[in-house]
C-alpha cells in the first residue's frame, strides 16, 4: 500500500528567476483550501538570483502565490492532475514586470518548469540610458553636445530637428545624439553605449537613402563637428568625417593656393565619409575614378574601442580594414574618424553645363504640363552612350567613327537623366522607336568653352531645335569664386519652384526664360532609390533589348502624366563610370580596392521625389500629391525587379534596403566579409545595420 502510494504520487518542481533589480516579495495572505502549498514558496527572493519550490502530493495540485516589488507584481498558479492536457504553470504579470513560463517536463506524474520574471523593456532600456547619460557627464563638456528630447517646446523642437535624415520619408526616434568633437570622444561614447546594452548608429552626412545612420532607440554618434581639413606637402588632405562637399571643395580648390581637389560628389551637403566608403561616383569619375581610389589612410575606433590608424604600409590588419574601406561600405569595419586621401590638382579651367531635350513646356489652353518631341529617347540614350564609351575597348560596345566625336578625355564626368512617363498596360502597345522622354545630360568639362561647344556640335549635331544646351557655371584653379557654391550642384533633382513659375509663365529661377530647369538646392525631402548597372559590353550585347527593356520601364502605367504638377517626380539617373580613367587596364589592374565595378559601363538609378517644396512640406498630409505616391513606389519596386537584360549588380551609395547585401559587393563580399570577422574586434557585432557587410 506505501509503495502504490509513492508511485502514484504527483511531484512539481518549479525554478523562478527574478532578473530585475529589485527582490520580490510573497504576498501574506491566510494558508488555507484554496492555497495549501503557500508555505513551500520562499518568502522572497533577491534580485538577479533564483530559488526553486518543490511540491508533492496525493491529490492534484492547485495553488496560486503572488510575488510583488516596485516593478509590478506576478500572480503564479500551478495546476497538476495526472492528465498532463489540463497541467500547467502559469504566470500573470502587472505593471512594468514580464515573465517567461519553460515547461521542460510534462508527465503523469511529473510537471517541472523554470518562470523569469524580468523588466519591461522599457524600463531596462531607460535605466541604461541613465547610466550611459551620467558617464557622459565626465568628459562631454559642452551641454550642446546631447540632444534629447525633452518635455517643454524648446528641447522637443531641437530633438526634432537633430533626429531627422536626409531622406524625410524615414522618421526615426534615437535616444540620444551625441556631437563627438574628437576621436577620444568617439572611444569613449562608443564604449559607454556598448558597456550599457545601448545599439549605435554613426551619422556625418545623413544622406544615407535607407536613413541607416540613425535608428530607433539607438545612440547617435554623430561626427558633423569633427570637420577639420588640411593639405600637407605631398598633396594627402586630412579630412574629418563631418566634412560636407560644398565647404569641403572649397576649401581644397583654395587651401593657401595649393589648388587641389578630390572625386567629389554631385550633392554639396553629402558627406565625405559615406560617400568615400560606398565607392563615391561623381564629376570626376570618368577621368579620376571614385574617392575610394585615392583613400590612402585612415584613422579608425574599432569594436573593442582601440584606436586603429590605417596605411598601407602598416600591418596585415591595417591594409585589409583600408582595403575595405575603399568601397566595401560604411561603418561595418569600425568608426572612422578620419580619412586620408590623396589629392590631385584641379584644372584651370572647369564648365559645368547640361544638355536638355524633349523639354517640359507649359500649354497655353491651360492642360498639364507636357514636354515637346524634339528627339526619340532611344537616339538620346545611344548617343549619350557612344560618348561615354569612345575608344572603350570592349568589343560588344557600339561607338561613333572617331571622325564624329572628338577625343572626349576632356568630359571628366556626366550623368544623364531621364524623366518617367506614362505607358501602356500592355507589352506589346509599347515601342521603343516611339517614345519621347524629358532627357538632360548633365556633364563636367575641363578646358575652355570653345572646346565644350565644340565637343557638343561634333557629339550632338548643330544646334537646330533639338536640345538646348546651356553653361550653368565656371571654376578652376584660375577662378576666384568659391568652388563648393559655384561647381557643387545636384544633378538628380528636379526644382519644383520652377514647375510652379513655369505652369504661370514666369521666367524660371537661375536661368533665362525658356532655359532648362536648374536643380533645387540640396533640400531633405521623403524619396525612394534603387541601382543597378550595366555590364561592360553595353545593354545590347549579343542581340539582347536592354535598351528596350530600360526605355519601357521607364514608360509605365504607374506613373501618372500630372504627378509633376503636384511635385511628385519619378526619374532614371544614368552615371558615367566608363572613361579614360577605368578604361585605362595598366592602372586599373593595380589599383587596390574593394568597389566591385570598375568594369561597367554606368549606373542606372531609380528616383521618386516628393514634397520638395516649402509650401509643400509645409501641407504634410492635407497634400495631394499623397494620391500618387503609393503609385510611384509600386513603380520603384516594379523598377527594381525589371528584367533588363546585360546588367546586374547594384551600387551601395544608392541603398535599397530589399536589395540582398551581397549583390552590392559583388566578388569582394566574401574577402570583406572575412576582414570584418578577422579584424574588426567587434565579436557581438555592434557595429552593424541592415546593410552593413554581416
Amino acid at each position: 500500500m506505501e509503495n502504490k502510494q509513492i508511485e502514484s504520487s504527483i511531484k512539481v518542481s518549479l525554478v523562478i528567476y527574478n532578473d530585475t533589480h529589485q527582490s520580490l516579495t510573497k504576498v501574506k495572505e491566510k494558508k488555507g483550501e484554496n492555497n495549501p502549498y503557500y508555505d513551500d514558496f520562499p518568502s522572497s527572493i533577491d534580485a538577479k538570483y533564483s530559488k526553486s519550490v518543490k511540491l508533492k502530493g496525493t491529490d492534484d495540485i492547485n495553488t496560486k502565490v503572488v510575488y510583488i516589488n516596485a516593478d509590478g507584481s506576478v500572480e503564479i498558479t500551478i495546476n497538476k492532475t495526472t492528465d498532463k492536457f489540463k497541467s500547467n504553470i502559469l504566470a500573470i504579470p502587472k505593471k512594468d514586470l514580464v515573465e517567461q513560463v519553460k515547461i521542460d517536463v510534462n508527465e503523469e506524474y511529473q510537471l517541472s518548469g523554470r518562470l523569469i520574471i524580468g523588466e519591461s523593456l522599457v524600463i531596462v532600456s531607460m535605466r541604461n540610458l541613465y547610466n550611459f547619460l551620467n558617464s557622459l557627464r565626465d568628459y562631454v563638456t559642452d551641454r550642446d553636445q546631447v540632444v534629447m528630447g525633452g518635455s517643454n517646446l524648446f528641447d522637443m523642437i531641437n530633438y526634432n530637428k537633430a533626429r531627422q535624415v536626409f531622406n524625410r520619408r524615414i522618421q526615426l526616434k534615437p535616444f540620444a545624439i551625441v556631437y563627438c568633437k574628437s576621436t577620444e570622444e568617439v572611444q569613449r561614447v562608443f564604449l559607454d553605449a556598448k558597456n550599457n546594452n545601448l545599439p549605435i548608429r554613426v551619422r556625418s552626412g545623413g544622406h544615407d537613402h535607407e536613413g541607416e545612420c540613425s535608428g530607433t532607440d539607438t545612440i547617435v554618434i554623430d561626427l558633423s563637428r569633427i570637420d577639420h581639413v588640411s593639405v600637407d606637402s605631398e598633396g594627402i588632405a586630412s579630412i574629418g568625417p563631418g566634412n560636407r562637399f560644398e565647404k569641403l571643395t572649397s576649401e581644397l580648390a583654395d587651401n593657401n593656393g595649393k589648388n587641389v581637389m578630390i572625386p567629389h560628389g554631385t550633392c554639396a551637403t553629402v558627406g565625405i565619409a559615406g560617400f568615400t566608403f560606398g565607392g563615391g561616383w561623381g564629376p570626376w569619375t570618368r577621368s579620376e575614378g571614385m574617392c575610394c581610389e585615392y583613400l590612402v589612410g585612415a584613422t579608425i575606433v574599432l569594436g573593442d574601442g582601440t584606436r586603429k590608424e590605417l596605411s598601407d604600409d602598416g600591418d596585415k590588419q591595417s591594409c585589409e580594414l583600408l582595403w575595405a574601406l575603399r568601397g566595401g561600405g560604411g561603418f561595418s569595419y569600425g568608426i572612422v574618424t578620419e580619412l586620408k586621401i590623396q589629392t590631385f590638382p584641379l584644372p584651370k579651367e572647369l564648365i559645368r553645363f547640361d544638355v536638355e531635350w524633349n523639354p517640359y513646356v507649359h500649354d497655353d489652353d491651360g492642360k498639364p504640363l507636357i514636354h515637346k518631341h524634339t528627339e526619340l529617347t532611344i537616339n538620346v540614350l545611344k548617343n549619350w552612350e557612344e560618348i561615354i564609351n569612345y575608344n572603350r575597348p570592349n568589343e560588344g560596345c557600339t561607338q561613333n567613327p572617331p571622325e564624329k566625336i572628338l577625343q572626349n578625355n576632356q568630359l571628366i564626368g556626366t550623368n544623364l537623366k531621364i524623366s518617367a512617363i506614362n505607358g501602356p498596360v500592355e507589352d506589346c502597345g509599347f515601342k521603343e522607336n516611339e517614345v519621347y522622354h524629358n532627357a538632360i545630360m548633365y556633364g563636367y568639362w575641363e578646358g575652355t568653352k570653345d572646346e565644350l561647344d565644340a565637343f557638343i556640335e561634333a557629339s550632338f549635331g548643330k544646334d537646330d531645335g533639338k536640345y538646348k544646351y546651356t553653361i550653368t557655371g565656371y571654376g578652376g584653379a584660375d577662378s576666384d569664386k568659391p568652388y563648393g557654391s559655384h561647381m557643387m550642384s545636384n544633378w538628380d533633382r528636379i526644382s519644383f519652384s520652377n514647375v510652379q513659375r513655369q505652369q504661370k509663365n514666369q521666367p524660371l529661377l537661375g536661368r533665362s526664360h525658356g532655359e532648362p530647369f536648374p536643380p533645387d538646392l540640396d533640400s531633405p525631402a521623403p524619396h525612394k532609390i534603387t541601382c543597378r548597372l550595366v555590364d561592360a559590353d553595353g545593354l545590347d550585347a549579343n542581340n539582347e533589348s536592354g535598351h528596350r527593356a530600360l526605355l519601357r520601364s521607364l514608360t509605365s502605367p504607374l506613373i501618372f502624366n500630372s504627378s509633376r504638377e503636384l511635385g511628385l517626380f519619378s526619374y532614371v539617373t544614368l552615371g558615367a563610370i566608363s572613361g579614360s580613367y577605368y578604361q585605362n587596364k595598366e592602372k586599373t589592374d593595380k589599383l587596390n580596392s574593394a568597389f566591385p565595378y570598375k568594369d561597367k559601363q554606368y549606373t542606372i538609378q531609380y528616383q521618386t521625389w516628393w514634397n520638395e517644396d516649402l509650401a509643400k512640406k509645409e501641407e504634410q498630409q492635407n497634400n495631394p500629391v499623397y494620391e500618387k505616391t503609393n503609385r510611384a513606389l509600386d513603380w520603384m519596386q516594379v523598377a527594381r525587379d525589371f528584367d533588363i537584360p546585360n546588367t546586374s549588380g547594384s551600387f551601395i551609395s544608392f541603398k535599397d534596403s530589399s536589395i540582398p547585401t551581397e549583390t552590392y559587393f559583388a566578388e569582394s563580399y566574401e574577402e570583406l566579409t572575412r576582414i570584418k570577422k578577422e579584424h574588426s574586434r567587434d565579436k557581438l557585432n555592434h557595429f552593424r545595420t541592415r546593410k552593413t557587410i554581416i
